[in-house]
């Protein structure tokens, strides 16, 4: 029989897989024009990502002492992930150091997502009633900012210049079949104003070209998370507090072109 230990460890297991993958699923419908559609994948996965950190210092506590950290350890973390993960790559250096499997996601990319949702986990979800009554959010808007760093420095990697002048022709194409009867006003996340057929066009073009890679490097992070959590069930050995964690985490174990290409990352156990 398993303990409460173990069973803790494998409910919150289950919600921050769960979590993160919902965020992944609902990242690939986020629309530039729409700030809502980035809180929906924000939310589960600031969440998701926070828990699976959370998870891994416990375990690594209960493996390396015999106990876990407790309750005024935890709080002490805070919804901050970028100390979060600070503390997870400790764990990873000293259990798992010269395995590249395990190495941590650096790429500048990588370090916006994460700034980004951690501001968004630590008061930035509340940017707008914050800005109403006068006050600041940690870092501003999240989508503001995920549009401009990561969808912008994704697109300069990833949008060649053969797919960005088939998209541009595009959506002069679809401007000249309206031949200027159409009204358009609307706004990007960042404030930007879109005031024409061609430039709304544009703009969804690049966002439909990019968010694959957008999602992969996001799902990068995850799968760092995942594989560690996997090799500590397997450090707990079966015991009765620990877990293993493959059964929970694999499904997020992937590879680069399966992270760009699968579409949905809600998974029924």
């Amino acid at each position: 029989m398993m303990s409460p230990y173990w069973n803790a460890l494998a409910a919150e297991a289950a919600i921050a897989s769960a979590q993160i993958g919902m965020g992944a699923t609902m990242l690939g419908k986020t629309m530039p024009q729409r700030t809502a559609s980035y809180a929906e994948s924000f939310f589960p996965l600031s969440i998701g990502l926070e828990r699976a950190g959370k998870v891994i210092l416990q375990v690594d506590r209960k493996l390396t002492h015999g106990d876990f950290l407790a309750h005024k350890e935890m709080r002490a973390l805070s919804h901050n992930l970028v100390s979060l993960f600070d503390a997870v790559e400790e764990v990873r250096q000293r259990r798992y150091s010269g395995d590249g499997r395990f190495d941590r996601p650096g790429d500048p990319i990588h370090e916006s997502i994460v700034r980004i949702l951690a501001d968004f986990a630590n008061g930035g979800r509340y940017f707008h009633l914050d800005y109403l009554g006068g006050g600041q959010a940690p870092g501003g808007d999240a989508a503001a900012r995920w549009w401009e760093l990561v969808v912008g420095e994704t697109s300069r990697r990833h949008y060649g210049a053969g797919k960005r002048k088939r998209d541009f022709e595009r959506a002069k194409l679809l401007e000249s079949l309206f031949d200027g009867a159409a009204l358009v006003r609307d706004s990007l996340v960042n404030g930007v104003e879109i005031d024409t057929v061609e430039k709304a066009a544009a703009v969804n073009l690049q966002n439909e070209a990019v968010i694959p890679w957008c999602r992969m490097y996001t799902l990068q992070i995850v799968r760092w998370l995942a594989r560690l959590l996997i090799e500590l069930g397997y450090d707990g050995n079966g015991g009765e507090d620990v877990p293993y964690f493959a059964d929970f985490f694999s499904p997020l174990n992937q590879d680069d072109g399966t992270l760009r290409s699968r579409k949905t990352w809600t998974f029924s156990r």
